[in-house]
């Protein structure tokens, strides 16, 4: 079992150093076997053992665990030991056909996942990327495929994709012998898909050095929650793109309890991060057009959520509809209308002058806001 390491600061009891006979994880770069890679065992700090107990960051206290830990994580003495929040290694690279060592799924996932809920821990998958076996949109699949996804009810964190140091004796550089471009536009692919089918954009999990490094610092995923790899005492730079971090792993953790990290934020954030649903706007129209001055015209649309597998509609929710004239930059609230019970909403106006109208939902714990694209009508 590898040293004990800040984890220490987190209380953990014996009991869970005790939790069986998880493995320690194999150093990185020496050794390590297809699948048997996790959060960090590519990084370069994990050899120096992460912060010291004394300078543990604040936060929410969490942990990520692999098929190191095994099936019988205890998560109840986790949970009493302050951790609110668990990340359990779902999948690897993805199956390709005539390679044998592609596409791992951790055998003890459901039991760790699953053991996580049950103990009241907010839970969240994550998926380590084989950027140079297969494409980002076929990655994305198997991860949800294999347990990756999210659903609502405020349980499930986003999917994270695990995109670092390469650490396997493969030959291949830290960057698995991709160019900045190659490697941002398999993130891409990666995070396009899984927001197609989840609604959701998937955490990222990486380091500064290795971002920077193999992504030529770019800077178009800053929507993403990232989850931060820095085994140094603070402050934290982010990677290129990101203001800050959401998680931060700040340490290499035991065999028993895994790695652990902390989130940016309260237990009420971390709670609306799990929960918050996309939305989004069809049919959304204002005419018709062109339109006589001092005849009505109608603003209509309908409001919808993903849910984590498909959309659906959206009832009893409020909408504002605004409208900005031609020639002038100010947006002006007309009117707020609520859904019906298909997500649909409708309203009359007298059309005065010519310019463009559009609607706005604000959200709320469960829903992100959404503002619809503007719609210009011609008053004659």
């Amino acid at each position: 079992m590898k040293r004990l390491t800040a984890v220490v600061a987190m209380g953990v009891s014996a009991a869970v150093m005790a939790a069986g006979a998880a493995a320690a994880a194999p150093t990185p770069g020496h050794g390590l076997r297809p699948g048997e890679a996790y959060a960090g065992a590519g990084n370069p700090e994990r050899r120096a053992g992460g912060v010291g107990a004394a300078q543990v960051p604040a936060g929410l206290k969490g942990v990520d665990v692999s098929s190191y830990q095994g099936p019988n994580v205890d998560w109840a003495a986790l949970k009493q030991s302050g951790v609110r929040f668990a990340f359990v290694k779902a999948t690897e690279g993805a199956k390709v056909k005539g390679d044998p060592d592609s596409g791992y799924v951790n055998p003890y996932f459901k039991d760790q996942y699953n053991g996580a809920r049950k103990a009241g821990l907010i839970r969240g998958a994550y998926h380590f990327a084989l950027p140079h076996k297969s494409g980002g949109a076929r990655q994305a699949d198997y991860f949800i495929n294999n347990g990756g996804g999210w659903s609502t009810g405020g349980g499930t964190l986003p999917g994270v994709l695990d995109i670092e140091f390469n650490p396997y004796d493969n030959g291949l550089d830290t960057c698995y012998g991709l160019k900045p471009a190659q490697m941002v536009g398999w993130i891409r692919a990666f995070s396009n898909r899984y927001r197609k089918r989840t609604g959701r954009y998937p955490i990222i999990y990486t380091n500064a050095y290795w971002w920077n490094k193999c992504t030529n610092n770019n800077t178009s995923f800053g929507n993403h929650p990232l989850w931060q790899a820095h085994y140094g005492s603070g402050p934290v730079t982010p990677p290129a793109g990101w203001k800050t971090y959401t998680f931060w792993q700040y340490a290499a953790g035991t065999g028993a309890t895994g790695n652990p990290s902390v989130f940016n934020g309260s237990l009420k954030a971390l709670r609306k991060l799990a929960a918050q649903a996309r939305t989004g706007f069809t049919k959304v129209n204002a005419g018709p057009e062109p339109r006589k001055k001092g005849k009505k015209l109608t603003v209509v649309g309908r409001l919808h959520y993903h849910n984590g597998t498909a959309w659906r509609p959206l009832a009893k929710r409020k909408v504002s509809i605004w409208f900005r004239a031609r020639g002038t930059s100010k947006w002006v609230r007309k009117a707020v209308v609520t859904t019906n019970g298909k997500g649909w909403f409708r309203r009359k106006f007298i059309a005065r002058k010519d310019g463009y109208w559009r609607v706005k939902f604000a959200g709320g714990p469960k829903f992100f806001g959404v503002t619809s694209g503007s719609d210009y009508v011609d008053v004659r």
